[in-house]
């Protein structure tokens, strides 16, 4: 079957193998990874109790994370124009999970738009509210967030391709102007996807922009992000959802911010009543004995072997073990967890079925 199309799917495998050699070669891909990473601590910001769980106050960061994954796709594959719209997708999306969640009572304003009946609201309005709360006031006094967030809406100009600059060609001229433009010094763009690397470049930036004044907003919003507490001495390995972040992830959102910036929301933090209240709570909180947290991972394996399998579980346990005493520690877990598994039936390839299920570990 002959079909007249220049844009083909083994066109962009070849721009696939170009696109990660750039990003090894360039150590490119140790950034993406941190900004990915960065994202996706961005989302712990967002509490989830028992009065917003399941509530879809988290959907909108939910999306804008795929929205910025896809993009990536998109970008690798020589589809430049359309990840800058992804982009522009997640940032939108990333500042409605600010916006709906702003005074906390997400779980009840984001019911109209999730499903489907209120128009999503546009940037404008949305930092039109942001800006009457509290913590976008203080921070606003001494950095100027509104226009860095107002000035990502050239994104906009992708949607509806804005000219050449804005097209799928991204301002680069075609190949069958080749010798006219490489007289002229100039770059050049086939007509059907190929790796172009100021097209890269240029996304990168956008995307490591939009990561950054994302998880601003988000912090400016829930400072608690920037407390350097270690929770797992009072929670061990089942920390609750509060907005609180592993020391490791605050110091990564510190470097994707910065010092400056970051300092300033830390500042928000040291005033806001609630992150006070919330810490001096923990704070007085006994801590975690050894036999509760190791009671804590005999459950959480319980539930990952009935989710996801025996086999699974076995291959996470034996991965990146060097110490011989932590092999063979680990293999006397193994075991024991093994013989729990096939006294209920978990080790086998089909699954349990609902009678094998005993209850979950905890229940009553």
């Amino acid at each position: 079957m002959l079909i007249p199309f220049v844009y083909h799917p083994d066109k962009s495998i070849r721009v696939y193998e170009e696109s990660k050699e750039f990003l090894a070669s360039s150590g490119l891909d140790r950034e993406m990874s941190e900004l990915g990473w960065a994202y996706d601590a961005v989302g712990e910001l967002i509490p989830q109790t028992s009065l917003n769980f399941w509530s879809g106050h988290i959907f909108p960061w939910g999306e804008s994370w795929d929205e910025m994954q896809i993009s990536f796709n998109l970008c690798l594959f020589g589809f430049y124009k359309q990840a800058m719209v992804s982009l522009r997708s997640g940032l939108e999306l990333g500042l409605l999970s600010v916006y709906w969640n702003l005074n906390d009572d997400g779980h009840e304003t984001v019911q109209e738009w999730l499903r489907s009946e209120e128009d999503t609201p546009r940037m404008r309005e949305i930092w039109e509210k942001l800006i009457r709360h509290r913590n976008f006031q203080m921070f606003e006094k001494g950095y100027d967030l509104r226009s860095r967030v107002l000035a990502l809406g050239y994104l906009h100009n992708y949607v509806h391709t804005k000219g050449h600059r804005f097209s799928n060609q991204l301002g680069l001229l075609y190949k069958s102007n080749f010798q006219f433009s490489n007289q002229l010094g100039l770059s050049y763009k086939s007509n059907f996807q190929t790796f172009e690397e100021k097209a890269f470049t240029r996304w990168l930036e956008a995307f490591r922009e939009v990561i950054a004044v994302l998880a601003i907003c988000h912090l400016v919003k829930y400072p608690l992000g920037t407390i350097r507490f270690d929770y797992d001495v009072k929670f061990g390995i089942d920390t609750p959802t509060f907005g609180g972040l592993p020391k490791f992830k605050v110091d990564r959102l510190e470097t994707l911010i910065g010092s400056a910036v970051f300092g300033r929301i830390s500042e928000i933090a040291g005033r806001d009543p609630s992150v006070k209240r919330l810490v001096a709570q923990i704070s007085s909180m006994p801590d975690i004995t050894a036999e509760e947290v190791e009671k804590q991972r005999l459950e959480w394996d319980k539930i990952f072997i009935q989710g996801g399998g025996l086999q699974s579980w076995i291959a996470m346990q034996r991965a990146f073990l060097e110490d011989e005493l932590d092999k063979r520690r680990a293999e006397a877990y193994i075991e024991q967890m093994t013989a729990w598994a096939r006294e209920h039936g978990y080790d086998r390839e089909q699954g349990p079925s609902e009678e094998d299920i005993p209850p979950l570990p905890g229940a009553g």
